[in-house]
């Protein structure tokens, strides 16, 4: 009789289990948080403890937590696209960082709970999320505006802090009408390459600044989830935490993302806070990012739209699953085979053209490819994914009235040189080649150049359809002061993949700054076909270049009419008012600049500071000119703008001497060819020839190649 009593009591808690698994919340506030690049292991919620993060560990002991969640790809934009989709990759569209766009057809998360009457919202730290990619599609709120330190910045590397990201976002929600139901996305770029995680972080974490950035991220999600709680929001929220994407730290030789698909590339957290959550679990159950959509439709009592391809966590288990992974990275960026995956708690089958087979029970790392043995799961998951309509899409122009355009604008390469290719080598015969990679860009960081280049060339001579190598060598022959050649490095990554947004503005900036203003224009015109961002600031930069300022201004202002906010266009606007000699009209610009940044608590932008000197200097206001050129170059010594602008101030006020120990310190703390090419041109306004001649002996001897761009355009 007590074991019968036992059983019923434990087949009743089940049935109670069950209904609170299965209670809906309708109009329950959806908090979704992404911290890039955070691999699962890194955790203390899944064991790690190499560093701390209270405020993970407390959304953790009151969430269900997920142990064997799997992004579809690792990396950042296409894993967003079937985060917010539902949808596989090779479904939704979007199979890499560029060169593809999800389409405004596609049902997201934010159009569905924006059609059930949700107000939705989302704050991102990096620029690969921008809107122009499409995955804004639902959003009533998308704060992108991160903008890049430097021209030709690498698109992984422009991001902005997670602190200013999350404060964005903490603004939106305060200016929501009391009880509007709303959807809240907010995106964190640590720890993401490069780490250099702030203080306290830095210190307490040295020698390991992934921790670090972690721990920096568990701060920023830590104020985030106060802040809701502050107003009454979090108790009564669906809360979901987790990763695009995993990190591989050296792992099978691969130190950051998107090569490879083992197991600390594609597992990463995955959280769900149900309303009134007071105590959480785990589970072990195969898990995937598709699933986060009809997880947060089923929570509000909603029936997730027909075709997606995850289902929801929050119901009773439906028998054995197997999550799909991809990665096209590989083939789209260095000629290698593309890879794919299926993972189901215990297995883990990647295709590849050697295939793998390994048991994350008895060996999680991944080091004993069971794959020889063919054993039944090998045999299994390689008829399914060999089974699976998955096309291989190009990246570049898809779109037919698109393709019209460019070729009206005579852009013909539409089509990538890559079509076709078969029989490409397995990615792990290839690693070597990233450590390669790796040294030239650490070389290139020091201003040993030449080395950097040739370590390219070498590997492009090895291997022409390695794309990163081609437009890394763009930006190595930019930073050596040779533009006419970076040009052309970059059209070559063109030719394999044509169409790219932002190859085009890159070709565009190159072309504008080796003085083809004609073919800037052109291929301007281009990069606005494809609607790449940064497209309207670079033709209006190349129209000022032109001569064109009606059209110059026009473009500006068609950049503020489309982001009244872009600081960037409003610096663009003050520069072209500058040049225009309407010093109050851009004395105007900078101030609507300044109030922006003021308000956002942001952090400095280029050339405000030294286009502010430089108004004040054409007004005689010469002490408050020299405090903002000094501004400007304390907060980008880089930019030799803010030195040379100091320099001839001193110099017009009768200091030579503090204006040639001005560019001897612009000389030291950036010794690249711009320096030495913009001091020659301040000692040729100055008239001491001497000097100039003196500076560009040293950058020949410096920087063989290198040629001044300042003397082509004029």
């Amino acid at each position: 009789m007590t074991r019968l009593r036992v059983l019923l009591f434990l087949a009743l808690a089940a049935v109670v289990a069950c209904r609170r698994e299965t209670s809906v919340f309708p109009n329950a506030p959806v908090i979704l948080i992404s911290v890039d690049t955070l691999r699962a292991d890194h955790l203390p919620a899944y064991g790690y403890g190499g560093v701390e993060t209270p405020a993970l560990d407390a959304l953790a002991r009151g969430a269900i937590v997920f142990e064997n969640a799997i992004s579809q790809v690792p990396l950042t934009l296409p894993s967003h696209a079937s985060l917010f989709t539902g949808l596989l990759p090779f479904q939704n569209g979007v199979r890499d960082n560029v060169g593809y766009r999800l389409g405004k057809e596609k049902a997201t998360l934010a159009s569905f709970l924006r059609g059930r009457g949700y107000s939705t919202g989302g704050a991102v730290s990096a620029f690969v999320l921008d809107h122009a990619t499409g995955v804004a599609s639902g959003f009533d709120f998308y704060e992108d505006r991160v903008e890049a330190r430097q021209s030709g910045q690498a698109i992984g590397e422009v991001e902005r802090a997670g602190a200013e990201t999350e404060r964005l976002l903490e603004g939106w929600i305060g200016s929501l009408p009391p009880g509007k139901p709303f959807f809240a996305f907010l995106h964190l770029y640590e720890p993401h390459a490069p780490y250099s995680p702030p203080q306290p972080f830095a210190a307490r974490y040295a020698g390991h600044p992934y921790d670090g950035e972690i721990a920096a991220a568990d701060s920023i999600t830590g104020t985030f989830l106060a802040f809701l709680r502050s107003k009454g929001l979090y108790d009564r929220a669906i809360v979901i935490f987790l990763s695009d994407h995993g990190e591989g730290l050296g792992d099978h030789g691969e130190d950051e993302h998107g090569i490879f698909l083992y197991r600390e590339a594609i597992r990463v957290p995955l959280f769900v806070k149900l309303p009134g959550s007071r105590g959480g679990r785990r589970e072990r159950r195969a898990t995937a990012l598709v699933d986060v959509f009809p997880t947060i439709a089923d929570a509000l009592g909603a029936k997730a739209p027909a075709g997606l391809a995850g289902s929801s966590l929050l119901g009773a288990v439906a028998g054995a699953r197997r999550t799909y992974s991809e990665t096209l990275y590989p083939r789209l960026h260095f000629g290698w085979s593309d890879l794919a995956s299926l993972a189901d708690g215990r297995f883990h089958y990647v295709h590849a053209p050697r295939p793998e087979l390994y048991d994350w029970d008895s060996d999680p790392a991944e080091r004993k490819d069971l794959a020889r043995e063919m054993p039944a799961p090998f045999r299994t998951m390689r008829i399914e994914i060999t089974a699976m309509d998955r096309p291989f899409t190009e990246p570049g122009i898809s779109d037919p009235e698109t393709v019209k355009k460019l070729a009206a604008l005579g852009y013909i390469s539409v089509t990538s040189a890559g079509s076709g290719r078969n029989n490409l080598p397995d990615p792990k015969d290839r690693i070597g080649a990233l450590t390669r990679l790796k040294e030239s860009s650490r070389l290139s960081s020091e201003g040993h150049f030449e080395q950097a280049a040739a370590i390219l060339r070498e590997l492009l001579r090895e291997s022409p359809a390695m794309l990163d190598a081609r437009e890394a060598l763009a930006r190595v022959l930019r930073q050596a002061g040779r533009p006419a050649e970076a040009f052309d490095a970059l059209l070559e990554a063109d030719r394999l993949a044509p169409g790219t947004p932002q190859i085009l503005v890159g070709l565009a900036d190159l072309a504008l700054e080796k003085g083809d203003v004609a073919r800037a224009r052109s291929y301007a015109m281009a990069a606005s076909a494809v609607g790449a961002a940064g497209a309207t600031e670079v033709s209006s930069e190349a129209a000022l270049a032109a001569g064109d300022v009606a059209q110059a201004r026009r473009l500006a202002k068609t950049c503020l009419g489309e982001d009244e906010q872009s600081r960037p266009c409003w610096i663009l606007l003050a520069n072209i008012e500058k040049e225009a000699g309407d010093l109050n009209a851009a004395w105007s610009a900078l101030e609507r600049l300044r109030r922006l940044s003021e308000q956002g608590r942001r952090a400095p932008i280029k050339n405000e500071e030294f286009l502010r000197g430089d108004i004040l200097g054409r007004m005689g206001k010469n002490s408050e000119a020299e405090a903002a050129f000094r501004r400007e170059t304390l907060a980008f010594p880089e930019n030799p703008r803010g030195w040379t602008g100091l320099a001839l101030l001193y110099a017009s006020d009768g200091r030579e001497r503090e204006a040639d120990r001005t560019l001897e310190d612009m000389l030291s703390k950036s010794p690249r060819p711009g320096s030495y090419f913009a001091a020659a041109r301040t000692y040729d306004v100055l008239r001491d020839a001497a000097a100039a001649a003196r500076v560009r002996r040293k950058a020949a001897a410096l920087f063989p190649g290198a040629r001044d761009p300042g003397l082509a355009a004029r």
